[in-house]
């Protein structure tokens, strides 16, 4: 079953929009649309609150595809992005985000998934802080290193060292290493981001929000009144 996902987005794509762009990329990649999902509620609600969306992931099976427009459909909050995902991967349910021309599956490399998140982070920060005046201290602004993000990726994920990558990319040792350590990126390529998230999953579990799908035969229906 391949399913549409969507969202209404708070100051983004209407439903029908998303809808559009859904199908246009479900024809390109000779997908056949079988049914939707769609959430009215206020897009900024945490996962937890989002009951509908929850009941709908867990009725989900292996095989079954997700289509999103855009990867806010999902959360604008990273770390529950994240979650998100790995539930639906540990399932075997494939994940596209149509206006990136990505498919996310658990073969899908860092280097293509990551940008992703990381702007999604971006994002959910710029808008925590938009209102003040100037840069808040620990807001992390764009760098002309985003260009490299995925050679940096690459080269730190088979070993090689600050330097090696510095000098065959032509730019600052000391820089580069900033670069790396204010995006935490040596922690990314060892996947323990991804450890954090399944740590933070079972927090959830303990809270019975029911999201994690790391092991299927614990997976409960959300039970009406809770």
């Amino acid at each position: 079953m391949t399913y549409a996902v969507m969202r209404q987005l708070w100051g983004n794509d209407s439903i029908l929009s998303q809808r559009a762009t859904i199908i246009s990329y479900a024809k390109e990649k000779g997908l056949t649309l079988d049914d939707e999902m769609i959430e009215f509620e206020n897009s900024k609600l945490p996962l937890e609150e989002r009951r509908r969306f929850r009941e709908f992931i867990h009725s989900l099976s292996g095989g079954n595809i997700i289509i999103v427009e855009r990867i806010e459909v999902l959360s604008y909050d990273m770390q529950e992005a994240i979650m998100v995902i790995n539930c639906m991967l540990s399932r075997d349910i494939s994940l596209h985000i149509a206006i990136n021309h990505i498919e996310v599956t658990a073969q899908t490399g860092l280097s293509e998934i990551l940008p992703i998140l990381m702007k999604l982070k971006s994002d959910e920060e710029k808008s925590k802080t938009d209102t003040r005046v100037g840069r808040p201290k620990g807001r992390k602004s764009s760098s002309k290193f985003d260009i490299y993000l995925s050679e940096i990726l690459e080269g730190l994920k088979n070993g090689k060292s600050v330097s090696a990558l510095a000098r065959e990319l032509g730019i600052s040792r000391s820089s580069l290493k900033d670069y790396i350590e204010s995006r935490q990126l040596k922690k990314i390529v060892d996947d323990s981001w991804l450890q954090e998230a399944k740590n933070r999953i079972k927090t959830v579990e303990q809270k019975d929000m029911q999201l994690s799908c790391t092991f299927d035969n614990n997976l409960k229906p959300i039970q009406k009144g809770k």
